[in-house]
């Protein structure tokens, strides 16, 4: 289920199709994931957020504040993460466009008019920790309409030493039965432990996986940090009109995938990120060169 740039975007599809998640591997350039992680390293992990998370851990398993920080780390919106002038999302995001995975993407999404949902993408700091086992699916817990997401790791995942994901193969057809806060139970992640998938990955590679893969966070006690950005993606004509705001259409214009138009109305932020999303794609077309 692991896949270089050789591959052919139909064959990723079709694998992607019977088992519900791919691996595509040396997707993203890794001096540049590895920038975007001391970038969210230094505004997602501050010595604020930290204290947010220790507070939540003194305070339960469960507890959370308004930043959406917790004991384990913390998720924000893309454009919720700055440093200083800049956004490390929305490096991350350029690259992917401009990879060989937006052909992937746009094959498993038989389309080459996109949407980014934005609304559904996700920065997130890990500490890793024991965890139980169980599982979820994005369909079930996210958005049933939402297809698939990316899942890009920002630093070496080691299974047994770093937090990671793992994934119950092949996916399922449809929601399964869960139990309180919509987990998966251990009954059905390890009633067949060939099923187990749990990739390592190296910086540079990413997984795809569909709604209805259920997939689990790794955890093994090591207190170690883990930076990610999960993308939401789905063709334009199908995505629910509630879904697109914010959001980014991206569609080939030279054969070259472009941001062509971009869509916010709320005052947080998200609109100074897609315009500087929108700059640095239309001023360059070297991804080492862009700067966000």
């Amino acid at each position: 289920m692991s896949f270089t740039r050789q591959s052919k975007p139909a064959d990723i599809a079709a694998v992607f199709s019977r088992y519900g998640v791919v691996m595509l591997q040396q997707a993203l350039p890794p001096d540049m994931l590895g920038a975007s992680a001391e970038a969210i390293r230094r505004s997602a992990a501050s010595p604020e957020a930290r204290q947010k998370s220790m507070r939540a851990r003194d305070n339960g398993r469960d507890a959370e504040t308004r930043e959406g920080e917790t004991y384990q780390g913390s998720w924000h919106s893309p454009w919720a993460v700055r440093d200083g002038v800049h956004f490390p999302a929305a490096a991350v995001l350029l690259a992917v466009i401009r990879s060989w995975t937006w052909d992937v993407v746009e094959e498993i999404c038989r389309s080459s008019h996109l949407v980014v949902l934005l609304k559904w993408c996700t920065v997130r700091h890990n500490i890793d920790g024991l965890l139980g086992v169980g599982a979820h699916q994005d369909a079930n817990v996210v958005a049933a309409e939402v297809p698939f997401s990316l899942w890009i790791p920002f630093n070496p995942i080691t299974p047994g030493f770093a937090s990671g994901l793992g994934y119950v193969v092949p996916s399922p057809d449809g929601v399964l039965p869960t139990l309180l806060h919509d987990d998966i139970g251990a009954d059905y992640v390890l009633a067949d432990p060939t099923r187990l998938w749990v990739p390592a990955y190296a910086v540079g590679d990413l997984t795809i996986h569909s709604g209805f893969s259920p997939h689990f966070t790794t955890g093994y006690g090591t207190g170690s940090d883990r930076f990610s950005l999960e993308v939401r993606v789905m063709a334009r004509a199908s995505a629910p009109a509630n879904y697109l705001d914010p959001a980014a259409f991206v569609s080939r214009r030279g054969g070259i995938p472009t941001i062509i138009e971009t869509r916010h109305s709320s005052d947080d932020g998200a609109g100074e990120f897609l315009a500087s999303l929108e700059r640095a794609g239309a001023s360059s077309t070297d991804l080492g060169q862009v700067v966000l």
